[in-house]
């Protein structure tokens, strides 16, 4: 593993370590929420729906709320450095690519980066992970036994774990690393020498054949044309014809055409 590959993965494990657990507590937490106010309604039975129904609303979430999740999560975690330290994160991914694709001589290459604040971090991160948890809403499930419980929450943290991956991938600059790093530099680009010019060829012009028979060639290989002084002729009944009937062109008239047009004999 390069150097690269290894701060780039104890950079992420270690932000892993520290947000996974307090934004599942966040989840758990609404699960709570929705049970209560389906018990208040007298609705027991519909806890999962209603959880369902408040992970959609997550998206929506106003300014404070999310001010008040960081807050929350900076506390809980006791890091005053989250901000530049998810920052590492993205720069080890950015670094990472670098190092495997660049293939230009510049020491330096600039990538247009938007850093993200931290409540837009943790609000993607609720997002992508409500997705999940929305399909596996019954891992939630409080009304089971407490080994199978323990048995989700670390299931939860399994996906919430996953999705920070994909979160991290979403603010990086992606365009921007195309261009700087899987793109030819200009100046590593070989000047591709002009191929030689093909040879003109010269094409005579097409001369008349001249076939010439022997003495000595036999008669019988020479085919033979016999004609009939025999006249044939042809009855054609009398048809009253109203439309003009246009005379089509003889076949033998066009095939002598198309024989002495192409080919000349001279004996």
């Amino acid at each position: 593993m390069s150097d690269t590959e290894f701060a780039k993965s104890h950079l992420r494990d270690h932000l892993n370590s520290l947000i996974v657990s307090p934004i599942a507590e966040g989840f758990w937490s609404i699960y709570s929420s929705a049970r209560e106010l389906c018990e208040r309604n007298g609705q027991s039975d519909q806890v999962l729906m209603t959880f369902q129904n408040m992970l959609t609303k997550i998206p929506e979430w106003s300014d404070s709320t999310l001010s008040t999740e960081v807050e929350r999560i900076e506390k809980v975690t006791n890091c005053g450095y989250l901000d530049d330290l998810i920052m590492g994160v993205f720069i080890a991914y950015m670094k990472s690519f670098a190092s495997l694709h660049y293939t230009g001589s510049a020491k330096e290459v600039k990538v247009d980066f938007e850093r993200p604040s931290l409540a837009k971090f943790f609000h993607e991160m609720y997002i992508h992970s409500a997705r999940k948890l929305w399909q596996t809403a019954y891992l939630m499930k409080s009304d089971v036994s407490t080994e199978l419980r323990a048995r989700n929450r670390q299931e939860v943290e399994k996906i919430i774990s996953q999705c920070l991956e994909q979160v991290i991938r979403s603010f990086l600059p992606w365009q921007a690393i195309t261009k700087k790093y899987f793109s030819t530099p200009q100046e590593i680009i070989q000047e591709v020498p002009e191929p030689d010019p093909e040879p003109e060829v010269e094409v005579e012009e097409e001369q008349t054949k001249t076939v010439t028979f022997s003495e000595e060639s036999d008669e019988e290989d020479i085919p033979k044309l016999k004609l009939s002084d025999e006249d044939a002729t042809l009855e054609v009944p009398d048809i009253d014809v109203k439309e003009e009937v246009k005379e089509e062109p003889n076949p033998m008239d066009e095939l002598e055409k198309k024989v002495s047009e192409t080919l000349v004999l001279n004996l």
